[in-house]
């Protein structure tokens, strides 16, 4: 008698415990779950993608990613525009996007959907590293259009004005071309300001490379420029930058470059200074950064 309780007492249990398990199980099943899979997409696609990378995909138009993703392209990809689909059946999609924001590391990237339209979310560094931002930009800037008229972006969400722009002049091909000086802040919050392209590359050069990402040495102020029409531009404070963009904005078809007077003062990282005489010399401290 005592033995049959017993059994009965150890079948009950195992009931009771695998109905805990069960419940338990399905609590962890749906916080990990979603409706695109087991993974939860809006904190961690990574398993996703990489069956959409294994997978046997086939190049779709960009009309056929799902309505849902729209959202997407018009809020956080508004700064890139898409080159190439391709659909893994079953899975989602990978698109190839280039960018005119040049705060990100590279200008050509890849993103990936569910194939409902959800942009997953990937934490692969080696693999989304290309959409990270370098810096930030402080805005606003400006670009000139291939037309020379000029768009102003205030905030980040104004990157939509130029995909704008491009969406209403189909057959033209040639990028804008953001003007310069810029200022950018950088991850300690600091603001540096970038006179020209060349200050760009070096920027995103040490970025890539995992190097000090602030520049070498900046320009002390006052500093005078000559402008192709022999007009000299004085820059005596940071806000005074603002008058060679808007020169430049006044004379968009104007390619010439402006002209940097010398002698001028630069300022190490360090806070060491020197003064340099010319260009050659100039390229010469650039070199020994």
């Amino acid at each position: 008698m005592s033995t049959l309780i017993y059994k009965q007492f150890i079948s009950k249990s195992s009931i009771i415990l695998y109905t805990i398990a069960s419940l338990v199980l399905s609590v962890l099943l749906s916080s990990c779950s979603g409706s695109d899979g087991i993974v939860d997409l809006e904190t961690d696609g990574s398993v996703l993608i990489d069956q959409i990378e294994s997978a046997e995909r086939v190049f779709v138009s960009s009309a056929s990613i799902p309505a849902a993703s729209q959202a997407t392209f018009r809020g956080d990809l508004a700064d890139s525009y898409i080159v190439e689909v391709e659909f893994a059946k079953n899975l989602g999609y990978k698109v190839v996007l280039i960018t005119d924001n040049e705060s990100r590391v590279e200008a050509k990237s890849t993103v990936y959907f569910s194939t409902k339209g959800r942009k997953l979310v990937d934490r692969k560094d080696k693999r989304n590293s290309k959409r990270n931002k370098c810096f930030q930009f402080v805005f606003p800037i400006d670009f000139i259009m291939p037309d020379a008229t000029s768009i102003t972006l205030n905030s980040k969400e104004d990157w939509i004005l130029i995909k704008d722009w491009y969406a209403e002049n189909q057959q033209v091909k040639e990028r804008p071309e953001m003007l310069f000086p810029v200022d950018i802040s950088m991850e300690d919050g600091t603001i540096q300001t970038l006179i020209d392209r060349e200050d760009l590359k070096t920027i995103k050069d040490s970025c890539k490379k995992g190097k000090d990402k602030r520049k070498c040495f900046k320009l002390v102020l006052p500093v005078r420029f000559t402008m192709p029409d022999a007009t000299v531009i004085e820059v005596e404070k940071r806000a005074d930058y603002k008058l060679l963009k808007k020169w430049r904005k006044a004379n968009p078809k104007v390619k010439e470059k402006k002209i940097l007077n010398f002698p001028i003062r630069i300022e190490f990282k360090d806070g060491t200074s020197a003064e340099i005489n010319g260009q050659k010399a100039l390229e010469v401290a650039k070199k020994a950064c």
